[in-house]
């Protein structure tokens, strides 16, 4: 039996679900970190039988998340509990808040953030950019 891309989008949406909730957000906080539009009532399908929604924020917004856990799980590959407790702590660079509040409370700009702080691939990536003259050229 092959899997469909509906099978892997459910697996995905249920193993992201589990994550945010194992790192002590609500559905209320979950449903803020994903852009959803969906009653609140109705965010506990998402555990078990419905995809999250195929829209190009919404994929932005896993593909943000996927990029935070792989930089977590670099930073902290042999205590994965680490991770939970960066997430949880109030940091400098945060205004000393803590990174699952910028993620809650600043929308997209607060996974890229995020996500730049934790990922060093995504930050040489953005930041690089920025260093680019006109012409798309890297200073020498």
């Amino acid at each position: 039996m092959s899997e469909t891309t509906e099978d892997r989008r459910l697996m995905l949406t249920q193993n992201v679900m589990n994550m945010l909730e194992s790192w002590g957000l609500t559905l209320e906080h979950i449903k803020s970190i994903m852009g959803l539009d969906t009653p609140l009532r109705r965010m506990d399908r998402y555990r078990r039988e419905a995809p999250f929604p195929d829209e190009p924020e919404v994929n932005e917004r896993l593909e943000h998340l996927v990029g935070i856990v792989e930089g977590l799980h670099t930073a902290y590959p042999r205590n994965p509990a680490m991770a939970k407790v960066w997430l949880q702590r109030p940091h400098r660079k945060f205004s000393r808040r803590a990174p699952l509040e910028v993620m809650v409370f600043d929308g997209m700009e607060g996974l890229i953030y995020v996500r730049a702080e934790v990922d060093c691939t995504f930050a040489w990536e953005a930041t690089n950019d920025g260093f680019r003259d006109a012409a798309g050229n890297l200073p020498h």
